[in-house]
């Protein structure tokens, strides 16, 4: 009965603590210079981001657990669910799961894990189900590392197995493969009898979201948004309606087109590992050290979307195969073997007038990027620009450190 106590103890202090990250965060960006009040909806759905209960009654449907990308969501959605993405930026809830898990891991699953023991993850009731790509080693044994903590995914789960090697016809058909498999799963679940129709909708409706993204994507090249309220943006994706997000984000790209270029600042692209609220420790210290991201290929903001879903042919087969095609293809994650494409997406000569240097920032544990970060090195050297790369976790111990690096960073850039 004494352990139990303080363990309930423990759990009351960590989420107190992740509270006020949450509203430390979030009186900070109320109180820059550039904040309106349109932009306040997005800080308030990223308040209670963690749950799933909020997000599923703002939706009006029950939400889809999903971990990583890979899922195609539009066909998550055209089945009735809302997808929610499984994330953690908070530093208390990582705390809360250390004790328990590896001591160099992923900051951002050891996060979600921790958001999961103080009960604030997808449960029975708002959730129906959980959908699993295997993309990085972390991602594949988060159902062992929730056991370890005593834990379990209480609702009905689906792997979704993806292919490593993109360029080859075998996994190219695998993956569609996979996607139809998950198609099974979702119907089994939901009793969805005619899909078609209910998939073109959704694919429309995440166009117009994706469009909508490209053009917050736009102003930050313009130098019109700071990269921190392109993250909050975002981040807040998968906590409303898609049609709502769209729409509010619609709503505040004419104001920000009304922004002076933000001058004074060197222009970098930012990569690496995703940044996630209210952990946006870097793109503050950027900010800073007098450095504006004017590009980025986080999986947590320009990367969102894997880019337009194309097809011609319009039955349900045809649908599947683009969205196959679609996220698998156009995904540029570091843990694919063949790759280059990203590597040249940063550096193509389009991008590269854009930009005067790289800022490569890797969580602690996150391997995939660790490795993509020296191979990213050499290429961008070669084209002649400057290259940094940044270790860091969820702490903030190291912020004067990185701080002073970056500002001498930014001298290089001349």
């Amino acid at each position: 009965m004494t352990d139990q106590r303080d363990k309930s103890r423990w759990r009351d202090k960590a989420r107190a603590r992740a509270d006020a990250e949450i509203r430390l965060e979030s009186e900070g960006l109320r109180d820059r210079a550039d904040y309106f009040p349109e932009l306040g909806y997005f800080l308030e759905i990223l308040a209670d981001g963690g749950d799933p209960g909020p997000t599923a009654r703002r939706a009006g449907r029950p939400t889809a657990a999903v971990l990583c990308l890979q899922a195609p969501l539009e066909l998550i959605h055209a089945h009735g669910f809302q997808p929610f993405k499984i994330f953690g930026g908070v530093s208390a809830a990582a705390g809360l799961a250390a004790p328990s898990l590896p001591a160099i891991m992923c900051p951002m699953l050891r996060s979600a894990v921790g958001k999961a023991m103080l009960g604030e993850t997808a449960g029975p009731g708002t959730t129906a189900l959980w959908v699993l790509p295997t993309t990085c080693d972390w991602s594949v044994k988060l159902p062992a590392m929730l056991e370890r903590c005593g834990l379990e995914i209480p609702v009905p789960s689906h792997r979704l197995e993806l292919p490593r090697l993109k360029d080859r016809a075998e996994s190219q058909e695998r993956w569609l493969e996979e996607v139809y498999g998950l198609r099974n799963f979702l119907r089994g679940i939901s009793g969805l009898k005619r899909l078609r129709p209910a998939l073109k909708n959704s694919m429309e409706l995440y166009q117009r979201a994706w469009r909508a993204l490209v053009g917050l994507a736009e102003l930050k090249r313009a130098g019109r948004v700071a990269e921190a309220w392109a993250l909050v943006i975002a981040n807040s994706f998968f906590f409303d309606r898609v049609e709502t997000w769209t729409a509010r984000l619609e709503g505040v790209l004419p104001r920000l087109r009304e922004n002076r270029p933000r001058g004074g600042g060197r222009p970098v692209f930012l990569a690496g590992s995703p940044v996630f609220f209210p952990n946006l420790k870097i793109p503050r210290l950027l900010e800073e050290a007098g450095l504006d991201v004017v590009m980025d290929d986080l999986c947590s903001s320009e990367r969102l979307f894997p880019g337009a879903a194309r097809y011609d042919d319009d039955s349900e087969h045809g649908l599947l195969r683009a969205l196959a095609q679609r996220y698998h293809q156009g995904c540029l994650c570091p843990t694919f073997a063949d790759n280059d494409r990203r590597v040249n997406n940063i550096v193509s000569p389009a991008h590269r007038a854009l930009f005067r240097g790289v800022v490569h920032q890797v969580l602690k544990g996150c391997h995939p990027f660790d490795l993509e970060g020296l191979l990213l090195e050499g290429r961008v050297k070669a084209e002649g620009l400057k290259f940094i790369r940044l270790e860091t976790d969820y702490g903030a111990e190291d912020g004067q450190n990185i701080l002073t690096r970056l500002e001498a960073f930014r001298g290089t850039l001349g």
